[in-house]
């Protein structure tokens, strides 16, 4: 085996390794349970700190998603036991009644369409497209939580997990905050090099009026003199070909011909002169960052990532958006903190506050096996 493939064989352990090692949790790692509240708040009227203008990306990549199924739950089985939209109407089915009514078409008189050979795999119908995902809602619901049943990897608790409700209710009340975010979930951390950050996002949905760099939307609608341009021409006769043709079209027919003649003559053409405009040029880099953004413009949009290395860590990475005259405002905010179990912590910002408990947590054995249990019995004497 040569070096490069052996290479190739430890990369792609690797990468499944830190893949799925928190993915699928052991028995015997160590389960935390994690609560979360993240509000938003007006800064100190005497702040000092400027923040830019710009739109920091937060690209989710392969980080775990528990929002998502929980917003968007999947409804394919449900569309299947629906009838379909092509079933024949009842003008369809008294359509047959009225053949005896209509003439008979000779082949011979008629423009035949070329068909594909016999032995072509062809579909005489196009496959139904079935849109198996619920829209997004305008606004998410702060608190967030799912059924609490013990899974192999990240899930959702259920509200009776909830121990910071009091602190949650006291920041709602208050009219300088507004509550966005209280959830809370299972896992079971690992080290830094294998640790897998989560994605959370609430509050308001703004993709229907921004983009993901905070740019207002354009909808493409035709401006009334050009919509009543569209009507006049095709309405207009269509003219004779003694009539004269206006001179754009003669300064086209001459640029034509011109080029056909250098190409007779063996002669290189002319360059194109390059109209890209630098500003608003698209590279690679940018279009693969585009590609990994997230499709949905939230209030709130970030990571959080929990590892343990001998301590726990919490490294957190939001985005929150305010909306000002002509676009859409985000506020970057990256924190990093070591954190005790057990204790409430708080990460400050001018406009994001976040206050989180890390607890341990016992998951429930699962019930013995009856046949281990009847072997371990003694036997009677």
């Amino acid at each position: 085996m040569s070096k490069t493939q052996l290479w190739c064989l430890v990369a792609g352990a690797v990468f499944s390794q830190a893949l799925f090692a928190q993915q699928a949790a052991t028995p015997e790692q160590r389960w935390f349970e994690v609560e979360i509240i993240v509000f938003s708040q007006l800064p100190a009227a005497n702040l000092q700190e400027r923040f830019a203008d710009s739109t920091t990306p937060i690209k989710p990549g392969r980080a775990i998603d528990l929002l998502t199924p929980h917003y968007q739950r999947d409804i394919s089985k449900l569309l299947a036991t629906l009838p379909q939209c092509q079933l024949p109407s009842p003008a369809q089915l008294t359509e047959g009644f009225t053949d005896g009514f209509t003439p008979a078409f000779i082949s011979e008189l008629c423009i035949i369409e070329s068909q594909p050979p016999v032995w072509t795999h062809s579909n005489l119908f196009e496959a139904p497209q079935l849109n198996s995902t619920v829209p997004f809602p305008a606004q998410l619901s702060p608190l967030v939580v799912g059924s609490g049943e013990h899974q192999d990897r990240p899930y959702l608790t259920d509200a009776s997990a909830l121990q910071l409700d009091k602190i949650a209710a006291k920041i709602a009340r208050q009219s300088d905050k507004q509550l966005l975010l209280h959830t809370a979930w299972r896992q079971a951390p690992v080290t830094e090099r294998l640790a897998v950050a989560s994605r959370w996002y609430s509050g308001n949905n703004y993709s229907a009026e921004f983009d993901y760099w905070g740019q207002p939307l354009v909808k493409a609608e035709p401006a009334p003199e050009q919509a009543r341009s569209i009507d006049i021409e095709l309405t207009e006769p269509e003219p004779d070909s003694d009539t004269q043709q206006p001179a754009g079209n003669n300064d086209m027919l001459q640029h034509i011909e011109q080029l056909l003649q250098l190409l007779t003559a063996e002669q290189a053409l002319p360059e194109r002169a390059s109209t890209d405009n630098a500003e608003h040029s698209v590279t690679d880099d940018t279009a693969i960052t585009i590609n990994t953004l997230p499709q949905q413009v939230w209030q709130l949009d970030g990571l959080f990532k929990l590892h343990l290395d001998h301590y726990l860590f919490v490294n957190t990475e939001f985005n929150l958006r305010l909306p000002r005259a002509d676009k859409l405002q985000s506020i970057y905010v990256k924190q990093s903190r070591r954190v005790i179990s057990g204790e409430v912590h708080y990460l400050d910002h001018p406009y994001l506050g976040i206050v989180l408990q890390i607890r341990r947590f016992e998951p429930a054995l699962p019930p013995p096996d009856e046949e281990n249990v009847t072997e371990d019995l003694p036997e009677q004497p």
